[in-house]
């Protein structure tokens, strides 16, 4: 359907384009910006997990985007709904990452980095979830399969999650070793990517 409604492909087009924004323009300038500012009290713990997310990502969106246009098979159902919900689901993951980068401010960062004055935010997103940009980004990744159309499509969602579930792992290591005390009570109060679930 995305190929061939119009007013679909438009809104589908015009929420990837502004979460991508989000997720690959703005937030990676600033990012990068004031690890230039800040170079000499920051430390980069780990730089892989962020190649190996970069890989399954790609992967994902090529994969979903071929499956939708190439499987006749697994096509779901009601296509005007799982438009709305992948459109939606676009939205608020947008939505999420851009509040939980305001509450991150200068400690966001595309590498786990460990800066000389780190501090725990728990503030926003955060004061419920550990990881909200991971959960944002898995939503975008959902959402476009759904809009897609393809089961497929949706479950090639699986590669960028299981990614940022490994980088999930080796960031908590960091922060259990950076933070200590305040992050392992941080951790017994909140959920790593969803409310009361996981």
């Amino acid at each position: 359907m995305i190929w061939t409604d119009r007013r679909a492909g438009g809104a589908a087009l015009v929420l990837l384009t502004w979460v991508l924004s989000i997720e690959l323009g703005t937030s990676r300038r600033r990012s990068r910006a004031e690890a230039g500012r800040n170079g000499s009290d920051e430390r980069v713990v780990d730089t892989s997990t962020s190649r190996w997310f970069e890989l399954a990502a790609g992967t994902a969106i090529i994969g979903a985007t071929s499956s939708s246009l190439k499987c006749r098979r697994g096509v779901i159902r009601h296509q005007r709904i799982a438009v709305g919900i992948g459109l939606g689901t676009l939205a608020a993951s947008g939505a999420l990452s851009t509040s939980a980068r305001r509450h991150l401010g200068r400690f966001h960062r595309d590498s786990l980095t460990v800066h000389g004055d780190h501090e725990l935010i728990d503030t926003g997103p955060y004061a419920r979830i550990r990881h909200p940009l991971y959960t944002a980004t898995i939503g975008v990744f959902l959402g476009l399969g759904s809009v897609l159309g393809q089961w497929s499509s949706v479950a090639f969602a699986a590669l960028p999650a299981g990614a940022l579930v490994h980088r999930i792992d080796v960031e908590e290591r960091m922060l259990d070793d950076a933070l200590g005390n305040s992050y392992a009570e941080y951790r017994r109060r909140t959920h790593r990517l969803v409310p009361g679930v996981w």
